[in-house]
C-alpha cells in the first residue's frame, strides 16, 4: 500500500468541516430573512377541494361560482424543476410546490387594494440548482377569459436559473409589461417586481444559482374587464 502524506486526512477533515460550516450559516442566514409564511389559503371555484386544485383545461367552462361583486379571481401555477419554491402573501396565503409538476390555486382578491407577494425557491441539490417558475393569470366573467398578468421564471426546463437568465428574465420583463401586466385588456396591476439571490458556487462563471426570490405587488382594480385578450381596444396609442 502507497504511503499518503500525514496531513491528507487532516486537510480533508478541515474542509468537511468548513462545508458544514458553510451549510449552517447559509442555512441561519436564509431562516433569518425568511418572509413571514402567509395564512392558509381561501380557495375558490369548483377546481378546488380539501386544500388541492385542479388546473385549468384549455376548454374548461366559466368559473362556477364566479368571484362575488368586489372581489377578482386569480389563477396561481408554480413549479421548480430540482427544487421547491414557495409564494406568501399576508393577505392571500402560503402556496408551495416541489419538483417539475405543476401545481395551480384558484383564489379571489379584494378589488381597490394591493396585495403583496414573496417568492422563494431553493435548489434540492447542492450545486444542481433549480428553474423556479410563477405564473399569474385573471379570470374575466365578461368572456369568460384568462388575462396573464405576471410570468417569473429563471432557467427553462432541465436548464437551472443563473445570473445570466435571471438577468434576461428582468429584462424582457420590462419589455413585454403593458399598463404594468402582460396583458393589457386584464385590470390587475403588478408593481415594485424585483428579484435576488445569495449566488452559487460557480455562479460568476456561469454556474447555477442555489436560490431564486422575486417580490411584486398585486394592485387589483375595481373596474370590470371587457375585451378579449389582444383585443385592439387594449393596445397602448403611441
Amino acid at each position: 500500500m502507497a504511503a499518503r502524506p500525514w496531513y491528507l486526512p487532516l486537510a480533508l477533515a478541515l474542509f468537511l468541516s468548513a462545508c458544514t460550516t458553510w451549510k449552517v450559516e447559509y442555512r441561519r442566514a436564509r431562516a433569518e430573512k425568511a418572509y413571514p409564511r402567509g395564512p392558509v389559503p381561501a380557495l375558490a371555484g369548483k377546481r378546488c377541494a380539501d386544500g388541492v386544485c385542479r388546473c385549468r383545461g384549455p376548454r374548461d367552462p366559466a368559473e362556477s361560482p364566479p368571484p362575488a361583486a368586489g372581489r377578482k379571481r386569480i389563477e396561481i401555477r408554480m413549479s421548480a424543476v430540482n427544487g421547491h419554491i414557495k409564494l406568501d402573501s399576508p393577505s392571500t396565503g402560503h402556496f408551495e410546490q416541489g419538483g417539475a409538476e405543476e401545481a395551480c390555486f384558484y383564489l379571489d382578491l379584494d378589488v381597490n387594494l394591493s396585495h403583496d407577494f414573496h417568492l422563494d425557491s431553493e435548489e434540492g441539490r447542492t450545486d444542481a440548482g433549480v428553474t423556479p417558475h410563477v405564473h399569474i393569470a385573471e379570470y374575466g366573467p365578461a368572456g369568460p377569459y384568462w388575462y396573464d398578468i405576471v410570468d417569473i421564471h429563471c432557467g427553462l426546463g432541465a436548464s437551472a436559473c443563473t445570473l445570466e437568465s435571471a438577468k434576461d428574465w428582468g429584462e424582457a420583463w420590462k419589455a413585454t409589461r403593458k399598463r404594468g401586466r402582460l396583458e393589457p385588456c386584464g385590470s390587475i396591476n403588478v408593481s415594485g417586481l424585483k428579484w435576488t439571490t445569495s449566488g452559487g458556487s460557480e455562479a460568476d462563471k456561469g454556474g447555477p444559482l442555489r436560490d431564486f426570490e422575486a417580490s411584486f405587488a398585486l394592485d387589483v382594480r375595481k373596474f370590470a374587464t371587457e375585451y378579449p385578450p389582444g383585443a385592439s381596444e387594449c393596445k397602448i396609442k403611441p
